[in-house]
């Protein structure tokens, strides 16, 4: 509503603006001392944020300088006494050797050097123990052996042991990469049996070596017959 070239605001919602202004400064005020309830609980048990309420800072030299005054100094005072240490005697050196023995007290003889008899039992030191006394009657316990068993056990006849076992023969020799000495030259034979082998020549023939006792014969495939003696 505007009057008189100005604006002007109902009674109704004036009315209404005071109460929730109202309502929000309650409501700020009862949020602040909820806060400020946990904040010093927080306090009370060490917590590092502290508590929310301000509080005068503690009374030291640095608050003091601060506030412009000055800090209360305790006067230096002289300490009452003799405070420098007594003078220390001449030290023992070659070639003062005698003052090693300045300042050694007379000896005089006295209780320690007499033998003195067994020291009498303190009274925190416990009682000797009563003495053991001895086995029953009914206990028959000595050194001797335990007497033989009434019945006698029957002790089992031995088993038969197993037969021995068959002698292991040796790993028969290779017959592979043996040299025959020809002749002609050297030829390797190349497996078979321990009677027949092939061979193979330097110039790459091959060939059957049949051995029979101390001789070999080497056959080539054309026919060749050639007998050598067998190798050890």
């Amino acid at each position: 509503m505007r009057r008189n070239g100005g604006w002007t605001v109902p009674i109704g919602t004036a009315l209404a603006m005071a109460l929730s202004l109202g309502a929000c400064s309650s409501f700020d005020s009862a949020t602040a001392s909820m806060a400020n309830a946990v904040s010093g609980t927080g306090e009370r048990f060490g917590a590092p944020w502290g508590g929310m309420t301000p509080r005068s800072p503690e009374e030291s030299t640095t608050i003091q300088r601060i506030r412009g005054t000055a800090p209360a100094v305790a006067a230096l005072s002289v300490e009452p006494g003799d405070v420098w240490p007594a003078q220390e005697a001449p030290r023992a050196t070659l070639a003062n050797p005698d003052a090693a023995l300045r300042g050694i007290p007379t000896y005089r003889p006295g209780e320690l050097d007499r033998m003195s008899g067994p020291a009498g039992r303190s009274t925190w030191q416990p009682t000797d123990p009563p003495p053991v006394r001895g086995a029953p009657p009914d206990l028959g316990g000595s050194s001797s052996p335990p007497p033989p068993p009434s019945s006698q056990f029957d002790v089992p006849p031995p088993r038969a042991s197993a037969p021995p076992l068959a002698p292991v023969t040796g790993v028969p020799p290779r017959r592979d990469g043996q040299v025959i000495q020809t002749p002609s030259g050297p030829v390797v034979t190349n497996g078979g049996t321990d009677r027949v082998q092939t061979y193979i020549a330097p110039g790459g023939q091959t060939g059957t070596a049949v051995r029979d006792g101390n001789t070999t014969t080497l056959i080539t495939p054309d026919g060749g017959v050639q007998v050598v003696p067998t190798p050890r």
